[in-house]
């Protein structure tokens, strides 16, 4: 069994809630997203996951945007 761990991501460009509607759509096809979090004052999304931060990084990248590991 994985663990699960909380990572945040700095997320470029993401200011709407449309942006957190297709970036929530990414993750959860990923799979292993135990909670996702969206701040848009800071650009942030924090998930707790199974998966890593590489692999949510490309996921994210899918939809257009930069993540980066905070």
């Amino acid at each position: 069994m994985s663990d699960i761990n909380t990572l945040t991501f700095e997320v470029d460009p993401m200011s709407c809630s449309g942006c957190t509607k297709s970036i929530e759509k990414a993750l959860k096809n990923l799979g292993g997203m135990d909670e996702i979090n969206f701040d848009l004052e800071t650009k942030n999304v924090r998930v707790k996951t199974t998966k890593s931060s590489q692999e949510i990084i490309e996921a994210i990248g899918k939809t257009g945007k930069t993540a980066v590991l905070k």
